[in-house]
């Protein structure tokens, strides 16, 4: 199977999920966890409608006191993003794409050591790899920031394949990183 291919096949079985309370579960499942609890900051992507709902993990972040970083996507076709530190959700317009973007907050140079990343994606497989929507926004910035505390990838079940093709440049997950409604894997 192609990345093209397993895109298509993820995107299809998306349609018949209900993401908000996919969404609603996991949320759950993640603030069960030490990894929440103990982040004083966390990085959050702003979830679009066909991604498992974030703004229960955005909400509580903030009435909780911790440090939330958001996604901007730059200018250009270079598939470059940057770190917003926002404090209210009000922060959000739609941006590039037609996703919730800051539209003030301060620019944050990197992620503070045991921040904790929530990435998104369309797939991942069993052991760990990680499937996009194609244009590289995550990967480049997990490698970019450095990621040094705990991250965790939010996919549906459904949507963790036996296997999935891979490229160099694609920045591997652990099992132990892939949150779903039903918990860690």
């Amino acid at each position: 199977m192609t990345k093209t291919e397993a895109r298509a096949q993820a995107k299809a079985l998306r349609k018949n999920l209900d993401l908000h309370a996919i969404g609603a579960a996991m949320t759950q499942q993640l603030f069960a966890l030490p990894a929440w609890r103990q982040a004083g900051t966390v990085f959050c992507f702003v979830s679009m409608r066909d991604e498992p709902d974030t703004t229960a993990i955005l909400q509580q972040a903030l009435v909780s006191g911790k440090r939330l970083c958001v996604p901007r996507c730059l200018p250009g076709n270079d598939g470059r993003m940057e770190l917003v530190e926002i404090t209210s959700l009000n922060d959000l317009q739609p941006g590039r794409y037609g996703i919730l973007e800051p539209c003030g907050g301060r620019t944050i140079a990197a992620l503070e050591p045991g921040a904790l990343a929530l990435i998104p994606c369309l797939a991942v497989d069993k052991q760990g790899v990680r499937l996009g929507r194609g244009a590289g926004y995550y990967d480049r910035f997990l490698t970019r920031f450095g990621q040094t505390g705990p991250k965790l990838l939010l996919c549906p079940e459904a949507l963790v394949f036996p296997a999935l093709p891979t490229d160099e440049w694609d920045v591997p997950f652990t099992p132990g990183e892939i949150l779903t409604e039903n918990g860690v894997k």
